[in-house]
């Protein structure tokens, strides 16, 4: 499928057909399509918009190594590494660092990934608006198909945003090919109200379920998710928090009883998901098996402890796992330390000598791993990939986000009940009666437990971490450290609420017993190389984007870098 929508598209954008200057000769080459062929049926139609779905998945064929992990990377790293709660060595161990530069691949991979999408989107929406109508069964399929590529296009730009700040917005008629130029505007609001745009039509057009029973498609409450991150970042949490009430209230998502269960191995579209990209167990999951499908992920090389095969991509913190409460399952569920069996592989983390310390390795990475990801044994059975969605959208994200607004327009107590709901799941009480498809089934609860109250463990806490933010704001934060923890956010969060500083100085504090990486081998905690800056809760423009593009010079870099 994935290479029949690409020769489609690439054919489709081919402008017009090669004929010879004499009328005997004039030959179709009949391997070029027409430009409008994309548009001359509702089946081609679909094709083309498929091809546009396409860019959230890898891109094998480029042979650019973080276009092949692209959704992981480089989103696990801009979101999460630069937080120190995930960690990880060799080339990736400047991003919890705090220096990654200009020319790192992972930034380069996000902007080009991104605007690939952009690209499709546009090619496909400036041809849809020249279809004929008649070619459409439904007289609605035509605002859908437009509604689904421009909400695609607004979340890229979403993204790109929230690493970059200003971008150069590329509009329909405008691509790469035709537009190699384009400054970045001069506000953010620019970058903003197209989004915005985008994201309301696309909200007044779709419905909740997704088009045909088709899961993998975006809906309303994609928009709405995404647009309420927008207004968010606007700082507009009126406006965030009437998208996100709606989720709750009226959308069709629901909680899953048993946190565990959120990330299984070919099991997708839970209750609670409301956008995942889905990677399936195929016929052969081995070394070769991308030649035929992007739809093909390292997880468990990336994920897995180095102990039993993995490559080091992303190790957690001890500071994470020691700050847990007890009776939060969260831990059990989605981490694995020294001295823990994965349930999953029956794989015992540091039993083997010179992986059996508090670190491991040369540059000291943690011995402890997520569950969410490593999930079976790499290249175990010629198992090389791994069919787990990553999932960037689900409602116990969209709960967090709501208090947050709830905070921040007045409503503590709705803040508060969220918070206290994502908390009864964390400690079980959601599971009596239900199933694990893979956890044992002794793990989960029978019956409820109480669970302490928020609002006196977070006045406990703050007080003994030092943080000087609001009680919300620290009990917020570390309810999205635990629920969402190696899920693409916290660092976007922290620079979101201007938290990033009082961050590092409570929960990786440079003291005595952290002074040097020797020092840490005895303690458990991590080694901080920097101090926290502020420039860099954006991460610098590209370095070939600088070079290519004529209307962004090394004087539109972003500050500091």
């Amino acid at each position: 499928m994935k290479k029949y929508i690409y020769l489609l598209l690439a054919g489709a954008f081919t402008l017009g057909t090669t004929t010879s200057c004499d009328d005997y000769l004039e030959v179709d080459q009949y391997e070029i399509l027409p430009s409008d062929y994309m548009f001359k049926t509702e089946a081609n139609v679909i094709t083309g918009l498929n091809g546009i779905y396409d860019t959230f998945y890898t891109d094998q064929e480029t042979g650019l190594g973080d276009d092949q992990v692209w959704g992981f990377k480089p989103h696990v790293f801009a979101a999460n590494h630069p937080t120190m709660d995930c960690q990880a060595s060799g080339w990736d161990a400047e991003w919890q660092r705090h220096a990654w530069k200009p020319d790192k691949e992972s930034l380069e991979s996000a902007w080009r990934m991104s605007y690939r999408a952009i690209d499709r989107a546009n090619r496909f929406l400036e041809g849809l608006a020249t279809a004929d109508p008649s070619i459409f069964a439904d007289s609605k399929s035509q605002a859908i198909y437009e509604a689904e590529a421009r909400a695609i296009r607004a979340y890229n730009y979403l993204y790109l945003t929230k690493l970059y700040g200003r971008v150069p917005m590329l509009v329909p008629g405008e691509t790469y090919s035709s537009t190699p130029s384009k400054p970045r505007p001069e506000t953010l609001d620019e970058n903003y109200a197209t989004i915005e745009q985008d994201f309301v039509y696309a909200r007044d057009v779709l419905d909740w379920e997704p088009l045909n029973g088709q899961y993998g498609r975006v809906t309303k409450g994609f928009c709405k998710a995404y647009l309420a991150e927008l207004y968010m970042k606007k700082k507009d949490y009126n406006s965030a928090k009437a998208e996100l009430k709606s989720i709750i209230e009226e959308g069709p998502y629901k909680l899953e009883p048993c946190y565990g269960n959120l990330h299984n191995e070919d099991t997708h579209w839970t209750k609670e998901s409301i956008f995942e990209i889905m990677y399936h167990k195929q016929d052969y999951m081995g070394w070769g098996a991308n030649s035929s499908s992007d739809a093909m992920i390292w997880f468990g090389f990336m994920c897995a402890a180095p102990e039993w095969g993995g490559w080091g991509s992303m190790c957690l913190s001890w500071e994470l796992v020691k700050s847990f409460e007890p009776g939060d399952k969260r831990r059990q569920y989605s981490i694995v330390a020294k001295g823990d069996t994965n349930p999953f592989t029956g794989q015992t983390v540091g039993v083997t000598p010179s992986f059996d310390g508090l670190f491991q390795g040369s540059e000291n990475m943690p011995t402890v791993y997520s569950l969410k990801y490593w999930r079976c044994k790499p290249g175990d059975n010629n198992q090389v990939y791994n069919p787990i969605s990553l999932t960037l959208k689900r409602l116990a994200g969209v709960m967090l986000d709501y208090a947050e607004c709830c905070f921040e327009t007045g409503d503590a107590a709705t803040g508060w009940e969220m918070i206290r709901q994502i908390r009864n799941r964390a400690w079980g009480n959601l599971e009596p009666g239900a199933t694990v498809a893979y956890f044992p089934k002794d793990w989960l609860n029978t019956e409820t437990v109480e669970v302490p109250d928020a609002q006196t463990y977070y006045a406990q806490y703050k007080a003994k971490k030092g943080y000087t933010s609001d009680l919300w704001k620290v009990a917020v934060i570390m309810e999205r450290r635990y629920e969402l923890n190696a899920e693409f956010s916290l660092y976007h969060d922290l620079c979101r609420m201007g938290m990033c500083d009082e961050w590092f100085k409570c929960e990786y504090p440079k003291t005595a017993a952290n002074s040097s990486p020797d020092e840490c081998l005895k303690t458990g905690d991590s080694f901080r190389y920097f101090e926290h800056q502020a420039y860099q809760e954006l991460f610098p423009i590209p370095t070939n984007e600088i070079l290519s593009n004529s209307a962004i010079g090394p004087e539109d870099q972003n500050p500091g870098y």
